[in-house]
């Protein structure tokens, strides 16, 4: 009984293998036109240039934690 089970799923197994083989293949036709060429690098392989602290003064809220006044607490009730 063990065996037959085994065997069952290690057929299971092979089928996903498979299918996962051919949904592969055919996503590779479907977008081959988005694959980059030979010897032309892809867009994440590039190095981002990491913004300067001026170029983004604010934070999610829009307010900026340099203007806030030195008394005032540093956190925000919900």
């Amino acid at each position: 009984m063990a065996d037959r089970f085994r065997d069952i799923v290690a057929h299971v197994g092979a089928v996903f293998r498979e299918q996962r083989k051919i949904d592969a293949q055919r996503a590779l036709q479907r977008y081959h036109h988005l694959l980059s060429q030979p010897g032309e690098t892809l867009p994440l392989n590039e190095i981002i240039p990491v913004s300067k602290q001026e170029d983004v003064p604010g934070n999610a809220h829009g307010s900026d934690a340099r203007e806030r006044a030195a008394g005032e607490p540093a956190y925000e009730r919900a």
